[in-house]
């Protein structure tokens, strides 16, 4: 073997040998919450997280307010395996799991103390396990999203529910929501949340209902006139990955990212908690109507429009008493 030849096999053996280069394991989460919301940095404290734990093995991008997937598409993106991680809510897991959807039900939660203890209780356990066997999603944490309650762009005294007959209200996409808004007395409009700040302010709707945090982020509050506090729904949002991608990661990558979810899920909840309260006190300084009616006045229409559009015969048994059980 001459001398070329004889470099050429060594440096192939020397290549043959090496260990491979593990590739690097990409995630991308996509959530329809504004950029500056305490679910945002949360995100971002995970993928600064991830990447300072393992760098150059996991890289970790965060699209917020929708610029990655339209909001409603987010989840069935992750099934398809187009998108790794988002924040799913309650309503878009009910459309395949119909069994569950006591828990997108309105006056359900006391507040957000009740809602975080319910999901780290056995419910939530069992929850998580059919979201992971059934949809192939793995819920890491779950998370406050708020109050929500309902904002217009008129100043009409709302008392009770039937105040708000003939008003159009956006509701984000799915049936759940539909029925949520019909519950509270007005007519639904489907809609994506980027769309609504216009639509408030042409008219083509009447009112949203989002916490009030959000409300004051995605600027609603520019078009909107009063706040009616009816504090409709304690919402639970979750972080949320793709279990294909979830099963790529090493146990160490599984086990970090876990416990950055359960940390950052609860520096969410407690700043989201502080946001909503600030949030009223920016609308009192831009003169917005704010109005409290007695919350039981609506609590009373609502499960009959559950029954009525046959939801509440779906829901698993058992599963209401549990939760208003839970201390």
């Amino acid at each position: 073997m001459n001398k070329l030849a004889a470099t050429t096999a060594m440096a192939l053996a020397g290549l043959l040998s090496a260990p491979a280069v593990m590739a690097q394991t990409e995630i991308r989460i996509s959530t329809a919450a504004p950029d500056n919301s305490p679910l945002s940095d949360a995100f971002r404290s995970i993928k600064q997280r991830m990447e300072s734990k393992f760098p150059g093995a996991v890289k970790v991008s965060v699209h917020t307010a929708s610029s990655l997937f339209r909001q409603g598409t987010e989840l069935p993106a992750l099934q398809r395996g187009n998108l790794e991680m988002a924040s799913p809510v309650t309503f878009e897991i009910d459309a395949q799991l119909p069994e569950y959807g006591a828990f997108s039900a309105a006056y359900l939660f006391r507040d957000a103390d009740h809602l975080i203890k319910t999901f780290r209780s056995d419910i939530g356990k069992e929850y998580v396990a059919e979201v992971q066997n059934k949809m192939g999603i793995v819920i890491l944490e779950t998370a406050y999203l708020g109050t929500r309650t309902v904002n217009l762009n008129n100043d009409r005294k709302i008392e009770k529910p039937a105040d708000l007959n003939g008003t159009k209200m956006r509701m984000p996409p799915g049936a759940s929501f539909q029925v949520l808004a019909k519950a509270l007395g007005s007519t639904p409009v489907s809609m994506p949340i980027t769309e609504v700040y216009l639509a408030l302010k042409t008219g083509q709707i009447d009112a949203q209902d989002n916490p009030t945090n959000m409300t004051r982020d995605w600027k609603f509050h520019e078009v909107t006139k009063q706040v009616v506090l009816t504090r409709h729904l304690v919402q639970p949002v979750f972080m949320a990955i793709a279990k294909p991608a979830f099963d790529k990661l090493t146990p160490a990558q599984q086990t970090e990212l876990r416990e950055a979810s359960r940390e950052f899920a609860d520096m969410q909840i407690a700043r989201t908690l502080a946001d909503e309260k600030a949030a009223i006190d920016t609308f009192k300084a831009a003169n917005i109507r704010i109005s409290e009616p007695d919350a039981t006045l609506f609590r009373s229409v609502v499960f009959k429009e559950y029954e009525a559009a046959g939801m509440t015969a779906k829901w698993k048994p058992g599963l209401l008493a549990r939760v208003q059980a839970v201390q």
